[in-house]
């Protein structure tokens, strides 16, 4: 079993179990912390960053290891308001949560279509969103903190959730 561990104000992080108590920090953090795929060879509980977020509770740490997630949270999830920017891809309405990928260069939340190249500058591989009232993609924001207080997105790379009718095109907001 691997643990995490703070040093000076940053984070060291190795691979805790999938969910393990968190018992280091100040006295109110006292949460779990939830995997999402995998590090080194140690499989986490969840496939998607929002499968985490939707089961963390505040206080939680949610450990985001490798990969090109295309989330889709935005076009799967609840009914939202995309005129006022209420969607997107990680879809985080929860005070108290911490969102940490396990390296920034290769922990890549991407608002391509799955299956494309991360990042990918082509105009095929692009996902401008649902369609709106006028048939118009209302396009996508990344990870949206939407009316929720203490939450932290931490050492990751979002990229390619374009603009379009709504109030979109955000990678963090």
């Amino acid at each position: 079993m691997f643990g995490a561990v703070i040093l000076a104000g940053g984070m060291l992080a190795t691979w805790a179990p999938a969910q393990a108590t968190a018992t280091h920090g100040p006295a109110w953090n006292k949460g779990t912390v939830l995997l999402v795929g995998s590090y080194d060879g140690n499989q986490g509980a969840y496939a998607t960053i929002q499968e985490a977020v939707d089961a963390a509770k505040p206080g939680d740490w949610i450990l985001v290891g490798p990969g090109d997630y295309h989330e889709t949270a935005d076009e799967t999830g609840p009914p939202v308001n995309p005129g006022q920017g209420q969607m997107g891809g990680v879809y985080i309405d929860k005070s108290g949560i911490t969102l940490r990928g396990m390296d920034r260069n290769s922990v890549i939340v991407d608002g391509t279509n799955p299956g494309s190249s991360p990042c990918s500058s082509k105009p095929s591989a692009q996902n401008y969103g649902e369609p709106g009232p006028d048939g118009v993609p209302v396009g996508r924001n990344g990870i949206l903190v939407w009316k929720a207080n203490d939450v932290s997105v931490e050492n990751l790379t979002v990229c390619n959730f374009l603009a379009g009718t709504g109030a979109s095109g955000n990678e963090i907001w």
